[in-house]
């Protein structure tokens, strides 16, 4: 392992005085499919403001090629974040346009603030594989519509996968006493995007042979599952602190099977434990794995204090807040009905808490596993940008099906700094997946040093 660590770090270095610098301007565009585009593209734009203000609301975007509108978006809020971008999916069909560069105008309107950007459209026969051959294609499980692109990995590998998924969705009907009416639709991404999956209306997954997160599929699956479960099973209100804690509860861990009790514990030990109404009020702000770690902690202790029958009521029955925290609904269905307010609550759960056994390796683990995922995500947010968590490029499935478009799932930054990042977390995964915490420590530390050189903070 430590030549190809030391040639990576050597690799890196020789080339950082290369990489160019981006320019400021006042509005950000940014095209789809990620990476060069191609003739027979079909163009998406995400716009927004670097530094965000209100001055977006009532304000939307229009864009124009060759004095024909190619359609236009307001501004709203996008993804987990919340991200108040114009977002315009495939606008800009260049199926007829021959190889070179376009210049596009973009308005802000109603203020009429106008601005071009210009893009280099390569050529079709340029196209890297499996495209432009690649399409999409369907089979059938017991639990599940599952939808592939062709000449992938999940190609390659469907037999396998729809097994898992019908094991995980049998085990998840049986923990959350219920079944589905219908099959489930799972779309897979050919690309890392967040963390390895999303449930909307559809269940979105990566699957890919290079993939730094390095997912567990049926782990993957259970928790995506649980989501769906979850969503048909209704409620009120479910914050999305429970929602998320109930994922990795029921599957036994987050990216991994983890003893989640000591596991949260030992954020005492290391000073990171966030007190339970900020996780509540605003979760996915939080440190992630700490969050959902101790949103699962906690749905483990009441579950194991008051049963299954009961949390399952006290969940389902939270009302959606009218001008109150999330903490405060929280806090009402609480006293309801276990008869403690969530500051009680969370006294209680610390005491168990502290009643735990930490060894030195699940606190080794937890710290290294917090160091890989921000690494990730730091990596994710400064060189992949569409794969970052909280705005995550994620298109629908079913439009793209009926586009016929794949590059979306196909294509990712590939330039030297995406292909030496993502090899060194590939390394460092394998590293702190096998409990070998030292050279995972080392790997990190280089890694993250070497992006404060290439990558301006």
């Amino acid at each position: 392992m430590r030549p190809l660590r030391n040639a990576l770090f050597i690799s890196i270095l020789l080339l950082a005085s290369c990489s160019p610098k981006r320019p400021v301007s006042q509005f950000t565009v940014v095209s789809h499919p990620d990476g060069p585009l191609f003739v027979g593209d079909q163009v998406s734009f995400e716009v927004f403001v670097p530094a965000a203000s209100s001055g977006d609301n009532n304000t939307s975007v229009e864009v124009t090629f060759a004095g024909q509108k190619l359609g236009s978006a307001p501004f709203a809020p996008y993804g987990i974040g919340g991200r108040s971008q114009a977002t315009l999916w495939w606008v800009w069909d260049t199926r007829d346009l021959n190889p070179g560069s376009y210049t596009l105008t973009f308005t802000r309107l109603p203020d009429h603030t106008t601005w071009t950007e210009t893009f280099e459209i390569h050529a079709a026969d340029h196209v890297p594989p499996p495209e432009p051959q690649a399409h999409w294609v369907s089979t059938e499980s017991v639990c599940c519509n599952l939808f592939y692109i062709s000449g992938t990995a999940a190609a390659r590998d469907i037999a396998t996968l729809s097994k898992e998924a019908d094991q995980e969705s049998t085990a998840v009907s049986a923990q959350m006493n219920t079944s589905l009416s219908q099959r489930i639709d799972i779309v897979f991404m050919s690309r890392v995007v967040g963390q390895g999956g999303f449930t909307l209306n559809s269940v979105y997954v990566s699957y890919l042979d290079d993939n730094y997160i390095g997912n567990d599929m049926p782990i993957l699956f259970h928790h995506e599952f649980v989501h769906y479960y979850d969503s048909t099973l209704g409620g009120d209100y479910r914050p999305s602190m429970l929602e998320e804690g109930l994922a990795v509860y029921l599957t036994g861990g987050h990216f991994k099977p983890e003893l989640l009790g000591p596991r949260a514990a030992a954020l005492l030990d290391l000073g990171w434990y966030i007190p339970l109404t900020t996780i509540t009020n605003d979760f996915y702000n939080q440190q992630h794995d700490i969050a959902y770690l101790e949103a699962a902690s906690l749905i483990k202790y009441l579950v194991e204090t008051y049963g299954w029958s009961s949390f399952n009521q006290f969940y389902r029955s939270i009302h959606a807040p009218s001008n109150q925290s999330v903490s405060a609904v929280m806090d009402t269905a609480l006293q309801e009905h276990f008869g403690k307010s969530f500051a009680e609550t969370e006294n209680a759960y610390l005491s168990y808490l502290h009643s735990q056994s930490v060894t030195a390796d699940i606190r080794t683990d937890l710290q290294l596993t917090v160091d890989f995922f921000d690494t990730v995500r730091r990596y994710q947010e400064k060189l992949d940008p569409s794969a970052y968590f909280l705005t995550a490029w994620l298109p629908d499935g079913s439009v793209m099906r009926q586009r016929g478009i794949v590059a979306d799932f196909l294509r990712r930054p590939e330039g030297w700094e995406n292909r030496l990042f993502e090899q060194l977390l590939i390394l460092s995964q394998k590293e702190l997946f096998t409990g070998d915490y030292k050279n995972t420590e080392r790997t990190l530390q280089w890694t993250n040093w070497l992006m404060d050189i290439i990558v301006q903070k």
